[in-house]
């Protein structure tokens, strides 16, 4: 029996209020319905205490099955996909003594309006994974129920090549004809009378350009373009690179950092909530797998979209503004939920990415050098799958984003944090007690490409059957493909069984051996019920099941790979100079235009969405991402102290700049790289102790994007080798060309770069914070003063031109006396969007001094230009004639105690500036 139970809030909620104002819905209400499924009939004093464990709250109330009030709109999930509190409302009735089947979770509004159905509709459902409701749903279950088939079989010697063809792309495949040629072969080679959908199913993810890197391959091996360069730098630091989850980076006193980056721009394109909250979720999990496990100790975000306002180019996907609201919440729920610092976080809005976002989430962590290279299997070792159960959604979800816009309904992931916050420490544990030969997760393409991957090249076969599920039954390639989120995969010795079970018991973590690994060099897959988890344990080391029962396919790993097509690629077109020349715009119009840069949203606080994520969780953060004390301001890094009573820190900076990128991918490349280092180096870290985290996002349907793609690849590994600083992880997403109502819409050739950097001492760190009148403002380093790409310039209506071409020689000698010079810096920050005149208005509101301009500074390059590898530093007066011409100094101007930016007089500082700077994204998402 299906009951409802209805949460309000007693008073009037602010948050409530304000939405409702923006969305012209002054009288609304808003509140949750908690549909329990029992298997008993409710007596009314259960019913009492089930409302008094869901209105735990101060201020709240429940009451159950009350009639479904008029005038309202109900948004629940659809009823094949299983709700992310199910799990706990089932546990919460547990504990009440009550045995309930399944929960859902419904988001009530109500409102006067005639237009809340049509409201509610466009700002806060999404068609693909919810159902909207004006009147009260007709439930009859909570459980979804599902159904075994049996493996569909093809025999595919005689076919021809249209019906080959044809079959590769059947069902939401994307496999090609030559890979189907290929499975050909191999079921021509093991002389199979059949090939089952299990092993398309499983080729068409392992050959995904996802999962196999096909696009870079094709392209002359560009991974190992970059591996092999920063191998080149022999850097002592590396740990792993490229080889694990995430790059691995020597820290000190016997402990390693761990740094992964990876993007999920296709499914939240479709629904931005679940793919942003399975984004930072997906790369946490990769820091967990990393080794024999990393404990993450800080996550960033990065997501650029559309123009708000502007229609989604899709009909029924999300525009901008619900993409953007939708990131907020779900960035919110994973991360604090999870308990990982928010180390930076930025939303950009870029009509380049309105038909497929750019959706990047990243995190680092710290793990013991001794347990820092990824693990191997051994022979009879258990595969044991842990976390969440096994469902429907995320299928084809890697083939798909492989693909481009090819995504539906079924590609989209659904998160559950608290099943990961579970098995956090329970890894650790496992880790540290010695339970663990290796470990994955389980993210693109499930099970398949975390078994297969794990168990190559020495072999492992898994039982389907075993595997927990969300419904009653799921076909055999569907558990094998599913991307249910929050599991992992682990090779558990069998004399540690027993304790890895009792660690995962204390834990409250769900946890099944489904298989076992082996010594044949061969991948099985099959179905059996009869074989349970205690039989399958009880075999012994490197047995193989006699009794298979239905399978899906035993292939050797040495069969298992295809030839990649090459194609060649020349040199992208040829840039010519940068322009230097500034549009007009009169000195007494400055303050204008620097209201308008300010409130530009590459500018602009975003207070509104970072203020709800938490920066200070596990205590150990020193540095960033705000500063100030009077107003919160962004800061260049950020860094922390993660070993107990270790002075030691980590520092962690981006770099990124979509508007560049879309004019020179590789000039953006380049001063992309350098303003990274030189962040790294005015911080304080040196040159030699920093790598790099690179994501690649790039689009595959536009002229020349092989060209650009390999050129900004063989810049980087330029890059590496010149100054010393390796790439030592990253993620490609090549296929950022998307089909849409209104054509083609192309991302722009660009590169997403995170550098990771240590200190031995936090102390030592430089402030950003101006630290007294009387010093004088600087800026350093080498210039970039091309209005290209600049905010200023597109206020101005003066787009296009090219970024400057910034030389390597003068960059290496400001790196080189900048970190000489650093102890005669009193504060310093990195210069970028809405160049020094940006830097001043924030340095200004987050300490109350002001700036007295020099007379040179006052300008419209010299205040907007986009000095991006400069910084503007704080110094003494006197140690002027100390800073080397190596340094490129350029005085800015002194500071001053009234809170003023003077220029002749004029304040630039006005209540408009400041008004932009501090609402204007908040009000851009109203």
């Amino acid at each position: 029996m299906i009951h409802r139970f209805s949460v309000r809030s007693a008073t009037p909620e602010p948050d409530v209020e304000r939405r409702g104002r923006g969305l012209g819905l002054p009288d609304l209400e808003l509140w949750l319905d908690y549909y329990i499924e029992f298997e008993e009939p409710l007596t009314a004093a259960d019913a009492a205490a089930v409302c008094r464990a869901l209105a735990d709250q101060p201020g709240t109330a429940a009451a159950v099955d009350e009639p479904f009030p008029p005038g309202t709109v109900t948004v629940l999930h659809r009823r094949g996909v299983v709700d992310n509190e199910s799990p706990s409302i089932v546990s919460m009735c547990e504990l009440l003594g009550l045995r309930a089947r399944a929960g859902k979770v419904a988001r009530c509004y109500r409102s006067s309006s005639p237009r809340l159905r049509e409201i509610i509709e466009a700002t806060a459902f999404n068609s693909a994974i919810e159902e909207l409701h004006d009147r009260p749903p007709q439930l009859p279950t909570l459980v979804p129920a599902g159904v075994y088939l049996p493996a569909d079989r093809h025999d595919l010697r005689g076919l021809s090549a249209d019906e080959l063809a044809g079959l590769g792309q059947a069902d939401g495949r994307n496999l090609m004809p030559h890979q189907m040629r290929r499975i050909r072969d191999i079921q021509e080679s093991l002389d199979l009378p059949s090939v089952t959908d299990v092993l398309l199913e499983a080729l068409d993810a392992r050959w995904s350009d996802h999962c196999a890197h096909t696009t870079w391959k094709s392209l002359g091996d560009l991974l190992g373009r970059l591996v092999a360069a920063s191998r080149d730098t022999r850097n002592p630091n590396i740990v792993s690179m490229f080889h694990d989850n995430a790059g691995v980076w020597d820290f000190y006193d016997g402990y390693a950092l761990a740094v992964k980056a990876e993007t999920h721009n296709g499914p939240s394109a479709i629904s931005a909530y679940f793919g942003q909250l399975t984004k930072l979720g997906g790369v946490l999990r990769d820091i967990l797998g990393t080794g024999l496990s990393a404990d993450p100790i800080g996550v960033f975000e990065y997501t650029a979209t559309g123009l708000v306002g502007a229609p989604p180019p899709i009909a029924g996907r999300p525009g901008a503004r619900q993409i953007a609201h939708d990131t907020i919440q779900a960035i919110k729920e994973y991360g604090n939920t999870f308990g990982a610092p928010m180390m930076w976080s930025r939303m950009a809005f870029h009509p380049a990415y309105r038909a497929k976002p750019f959706a990047l989430g990243g995190s680092i962590g710290i793990l013991p050098s001794a347990s820092a290279q990824r693990g191997r299997p051994a022979s009879g070792d258990h595969v044991v799958l842990i976390g969440g159960l096994t469902g429907n959604e995320g299928m084809h979800g890697a083939s798909a984003s492989s693909a481009g816009s090819e995504m539906d309904v079924a590609s989209v992931q659904i998160g559950a944090p608290l099943e990961q916050v579970k098995f956090r420490k329970a890894l650790i544990e496992l880790r540290d007690s010695g339970c663990l030969r290796a470990l994955t997760d389980v993210g693109g393409a499930g099970l398949n490409s975390a078994v297969g991957e794990i168990g190559d090249p020495s072999g492992v076969w898994i039982n389907t059957a075993l595997v927990p599920l969300k419904t009653s039954a799921m076909p055999m390639w569907r558990i094998l493909l599913s991307e249910s989120q929050e599991r992992m995969l682990l090779a558990v010795p069998p004399r540690a069984y027993d304790a890895a079970r009792r660690i995962l018991d204390r834990h409250l973590v769900r946890h099944t051996v489904i298989g076992r690994f082996t010594d044949t060099g061969r991948y099985c897959v099959f179905h059996n019920p009869g074989l349970d988890e205690q039989a399958v344990i009880a075999l012994p080391a490197g047995a193989v099941p006699a009794e298979q029962g239905e399978s899906g396919f035993d292939v050797p790993y040495k069969l298992l790979d295809v030839p990649v097509i090459s194609r060649a690629a020349g040199a992208p077109p040829q840039a010519g100079p940068a322009s230097d020349r500034w549009p007009g715009c009169p000195r007494e119009r400055l303050a204008d235009l620097l209201a308008k840069v300010a409130a530009d949203p590459d500018v602009a606080s975003q207070r509104h969405a970072d203020a709800q994520y938490d920066t200070t969780v596990q205590g150990n953060t020193v540095h960033g991402p705000r500063y100030g004390s009077l107003s919160s301001v962004p800061s260049g890094y950020w860094a922390c102290t993660p070993l107990e009573g270790s002075p030691a820190a980590a520092v962690f900076a981006t770099a990124f700049n979509p508007w560049l990128s879309e004019l020179h991918p590789v000039r953006a490349l380049r001063q992309s790289f350098l303003s990274l280092l030189a962040g790294q180096v005015l911080a304080g870290v040196d040159l030699a102790d920093i790598c790099v985290c690179d994501n690649f996002y790039t689009p595959h349907l536009t002229e020349h994007w092989a060209e650009w793609l390999v050129a900004m690849v063989d810049e980087l590994a330029a890059l590496v080798r010149r100054f010393g600083v390796p790439v030592i992880s990253g993620k490609d997403s090549s296929a950022g060309s998307t089909h849409t109502d209104e054509g083609i819409v192309s991302v722009p050739p660009a590169v997403f770069l995170s550098a990771l950097g240590k200190v031995p001492d936090h102390r030592t760190l430089l402030p950003e914070a101006w630290t007294g009148a009387g010093g004088l403002l600087v800026r350093v380093g080498p210039a970039t003063p091309s209005p290209a790409g600049t905010v200023a310039a597109r206020v101005l209506g003066a787009g296009g031109g090219v970024p400057d071409e910034v030389p390597l020689d003068a960059a290496e000698r400001f790196l080189t006396a900048l970190r000489a010079r650093h102890g005669l810096l009193r504060s310093g920050t990195r210069i970028g969007a809405g160049g020094v005149a940006a830097q001043l208005v924030t340095g200004a509101l987050a300490t109350g001094l002001g700036v007295e301009l020099d007379p040179s500074a006052a300008g419209l390059e010299a205040l907007f230009a986009e000095h991006r590898l400069a910084a503007l530093v704080e110094i003494d007066q006197g140690d002027l004639a100390s800073l080397p011409a190596e340094l490129n100094p350029v005085v800015v101007g002194r500071l001053t105690s009234d809170g003023r930016i003077t220029a002749d007089g004029t304040d630039l500082l006005t209540p408009a500036v400041r008004h932009a700077w501090t609402n204007a994204f908040a009000e851009l998402l109203a």
